[in-house]
């Protein structure tokens, strides 16, 4: 098998110099013994040849300052790994976007970013006349850093499992016009894994010299433009311009892009966006469900601005540090309509009651238009849901008829939605204790007001998101929690019930509890003072 890319190889330089009417003759006149001594010739040169040339790109690459793993591991499906303390989705994207570049920059291949339709993925665009060379540093460099490398355009990824050191992993790159180089990366736990559904495509353009001057033109449409001068300026440009799924960079390394790319999205959101984090429940299911809710936000929104704990009870002793990104603030009941008056919100936030999690990577847009309007998450409505006292007090507030209901979990909020509902001084009533209470609760009262008016204003258009909203008390609640850590296909977890004394009584509590400790296995930068503490990774 290691052999049939040469033979291949062989076959078509072999019909590339003997012309065929030669090839005619020679399949009639000379023996075939002669013909497959000729190939087999030609399979030695070419391995020859390609030998000395992957020797020459793997000395270029280790020549590099690579980024190493701190150890290799084995998938569930057998691939490999590499394991990294701390490790996420964002500084995944990272690593593989720099161990790219280096390897191009080292074999003095030119190349430049590209805003690619997919948000997830980084895409870097090369000239297709160094496509043989971007081959062999590729190769190399997954030699030296095991990944995997498939095709995306045309769409094939019958090499997803084999590592691209190997020439097999390339038996469709001759044809391709797009190409994804993965590594798939976890934490010591080995319960998280990245790099999927991430990795970096590259694409190659090619020269168009039909006008007076030179242009490149892509395989494939982008956010921006297809065709661009071959002579355009580089520029720098940060990753959070690129995909929506990026922290805003700061101090960080920038990408290169070329200046008719620096164009903004249609879906980028400009302005800054808080998280507050409501704190009710003090004790150890109160703990961690606050303290997932953090690393969920550290994990999936890392482009959050600022993180408001609002407290209405004694904050735990190992919430603190990074300053600049955490303020605790100490409220009393009904702290949650009164969320414009945090010191320095901003005006855009997101808002997580006790028990709501981001499960994958989210964007700013999947909560604001970019013209401030608010996407709340719809709910399932129900006949007691239309009942609820709520929907009386937005009625009179807004003098519209509430149609729809909203989802626990994540939900966005701005300040000035919450001073028009002060304005109005309706009242959204007493909210069940979604914690404590045996069952599950409907629309959080403050919630549906809020939206309801935001909706009736024209500053909220909802959405219809999937919340996968579990109560701890349900009977055999250990199969759906699998299931959920397994797929991480959820984008808003919803949890219920952990201080009932059903699910106290039962186990569902501590089957909950377990769970967050497995889906969220990454301390956040606002934990101190125990074992997970990021600042104690060595």
């Amino acid at each position: 098998m290691a052999g049939s890319p040469s033979i291949g190889s062989a076959g078509r330089v072999y019909r590339r110099i003997v012309p065929q009417p030669v090839r005619a003759v020679a399949s009639s006149r000379v023996p075939p013994r002669v013909r497959r001594k000729v190939k087999r010739g030609l399979v030695r040169t070419l391995n020859r040849r390609e030998a000395r040339l992957h020797g020459r790109a793997l000395r270029l690459v280790r020549k590099s300052d690579l980024v190493a793993s701190e150890r290799r591991t084995r998938t569930p499906d057998g691939r490999v790994g590499h394991v990294h303390s701390g490790l996420t989705a964002e500084l995944a994207r990272r690593l593989d976007h720099d161990l790219v570049t280096a390897a191009l920059d080292a074999a003095g291949i030119a190349w430049f970013a590209v805003p690619a339709l997919d948000d997830r993925r980084i895409c870097l665009a090369v000239e297709q006349q160094d496509k043989g060379q971007v081959r062999r540093v590729l190769r190399a460099l997954l030699e030296e850093h095991t990944g995997y490398v498939v095709s995306v355009s045309p769409s094939s990824d019958d090499t997803r499992m084999i590592p691209g050191s190997h020439l097999r992993a390339w038996k469709n790159y001759g044809k391709a016009k797009v190409v994804r180089i993965t590594w798939l990366r976890t934490e010591p736990t080995e319960n998280l894994w990245v790099g999927e559904e991430q990795g970096i495509e590259i694409e190659f353009w090619t020269v168009n010299n039909t006008l007076s001057y030179e242009r490149l033109v892509g395989p494939r449409p982008n956010r921006v433009q297809r065709v661009v001068s071959r002579d355009a300026v580089g520029i720098e440009i940060g990753f959070d311009r690129l995909s929506g799924y990026c922290d805003i960079d700061g101090d960080k390394e920038p990408t290169v892009t070329l200046e008719q790319f620096d164009i903004p999205r249609l879906e980028e959101i400009a302005f800054p966006v808080d998280a507050v984090l409501l704190w009710e429940h003090p004790g150890p299911w109160g703990e961690e469900l606050l303290r997932a809710s953090l690393r969920s936000i550290h994990q999936y929104a890392p482009w959050t601005d600022v993180v408001h704990v609002v407290a209405t009870a004694p904050v735990p002793d190992w919430l603190g540090g990074d300053e600049g990104r955490l303020s605790v603030v100490s409220a009393g009941a009904g702290a949650d309509a009164h969320l414009q008056h945090v010191p320095e919100i901003a005006e855009h936030f997101i808002l997580m009651r006790p028990g709501a999690l981001l499960g994958r990577p989210v964007r700013p847009f999947d909560y604001f238009t970019p013209n401030g309007v608010t996407r709340p998450r719809r709910g399932r409505w129900t006949a007691e849901e239309s009942l609820a006292p709520w929907t009386a007090s937005a009625y009179s507030a807004t003098g519209c008829a509430v149609t729809q209901v909203f989802a626990p979990g994540p939900q966005p909020y701005t300040c000035g939605v919450l001073n028009r509902l002060a304005s109005t001084e309706a009242a959204a009533g007493p909210a069940v204790d979604g914690q404590t209470a045996p069952t599950l609760p409907g629309t959080h009262p403050g919630d549906g007001l809020v939206h309801h008016v935001a909706y009736a204003s024209g500053l909220a258009d909802p959405s219809g998101e999937t919340t996968v909203v579990l109560h701890a008390a349900l009977p055999g609640i250990g199969q759906p929690l699998r299931r959920l850590l397994v797929r991480r296909d959820t984008q808003h977890l919803q949890f219920f019930g952990l201080g009932s004394d059903e699910a106290l009584g039962t186990g569902g509590s501590e089957a909950v509890i377990s769970f967050l400790h497995r889906y969220f296995p990454v301390a956040s930068p606002f934990e101190h003072g125990n074992s997970e503490d990021p600042d104690n990774h060595t």
